[in-house]
């Protein structure tokens, strides 16, 4: 009931040190994965600059209609502002029309 069996192999690894690496050249990389990353960048730009291009044009166009949308704000505040007005002056016609004593003007 004390600690569980450990095996051999694994206590004589913690026990070493790593050895020393191999002394071995690197191998060269071929000239044809430069040529293979200098395509992607080129690809890549000319994909940014197309983005780029449909951005611009993208707030081009949210900017005339936000003048058509502002047209149309002002159209509907001058018809709202003239509606008052009628409304006023109809409501004022009433009023003095009905203030009028009509039967005292007939008799």
């Amino acid at each position: 009931m004390g600690k569980p069996p450990t095996s051999d192999r694994a206590s004589t690894r913690r026990d070493q040190s790593p050895g020393a690496l191999p002394d071995v050249t690197p191998e060269r990389t071929p000239l044809s994965s430069y040529d293979f990353t200098l395509q992607a960048v080129i690809e890549m730009q000319r994909s940014l600059g197309e983005l780029n291009a449909k951005v611009d044009r993208l707030i081009t166009d949210v900017d005339s209609q936000g003048k058509k949308i502002d047209k149309v704000r002002m159209r509907l505040t001058w018809v709202a502002g003239v509606a008052a007005t009628l409304g006023f002056l109809l409501m004022l016609a009433i009023t003095m029309v009905k203030a009028i004593p009509w039967e005292k003007m007939q008799g």
